[in-house]
């Protein structure tokens, strides 16, 4: 497939220490797919993967017009955009590059779109997140991200032309790609969490991915997803 990558030399989300888009580009091209990055800083992205057999592209957020030539003739878009810690203002990258994607997308007759959401982006009174994530975490740091993600979510849900996928991930950890099994819900969090590290690696987030481009299991759907050891 030709896929599209953005945010693959930056962070993802507040507390995931790393971009999960260098390993969505380095797995994507062992899988043999066709790859474009689509960074602001070229120069980054190629000490990041010093692999040649991949496209990488300067871009801007300005306007959809800014993005829609880079998507000509792609199968397929993921995006790893995330935003610094920014706990006193008013976060909105995800939802402004998210429509620009989207009608760059649309132009160029892409439906299908995979990106990296969170975990407890809501307190839904029926599934609501731990006490500290609750009461310390989102009020101090990440509340306003995690608003901006759902907001973000909320609007692709609206896209009915849009083949969307929300990756829902806890903490991204560093480390290797597993072989571990993913455990999958539709919701704010995996409840079966029997042999859960901390978080998941960001290497494992990409394996997940990638493995929906091609399936229709997650299609207009929020999947929280961890990684557990095989029993």
């Amino acid at each position: 497939m030709k896929l599209a990558v953005f945010g693959a030399t930056g962070r993802t989300v507040l507390l995931q220490c790393c971009s999960a888009g260098v390993e969505v580009v380095q797995q994507a091209l062992a899988l043999g797919h066709d790859v474009t990055a689509l960074v602001r800083n070229p120069d980054k992205m190629k000490d990041l993967v010093p692999d040649k057999d991949f496209k990488i592209e300067k871009i801007d957020f300005s306007s959809p017009e800014s993005i829609e030539p880079h998507l000509q003739d792609k199968d397929a878009v993921l995006s790893c955009l995330g935003s610094k810690l920014a706990p006193w203002s008013t976060v909105t990258l995800f939802t402004d590059s998210m429509k620009v994607i989207v009608s760059a997308m649309r132009k160029n007759s892409i439906r299908r779109l995979v990106f990296v959401s969170s975990w407890y982006l809501t307190d839904d009174p029926k599934d609501p997140p731990p006490f500290l994530t609750r009461w310390v975490f989102k009020p101090l740091f990440t509340g306003r991200i995690f608003q901006n993600l759902a907001e973000t979510e909320q609007y692709l849900q609206g896209c009915d032309d849009i083949d969307f996928t929300a990756v829902r991930a806890p903490r991204l950890l560093p480390g290797p790609v597993t072989d571990m099994e993913f455990r999958t819900e539709e919701g704010e969090q995996v409840h079966d969490r029997e042999g859960m590290r901390p978080g998941i690696c960001r290497a494992d987030v990409a394996r997940f991915m990638l493995s929906t481009i091609s399936s229709e299991e997650w299609v207009k759907k929020c999947v929280a997803v961890i990684a557990v050891p095989k029993k």
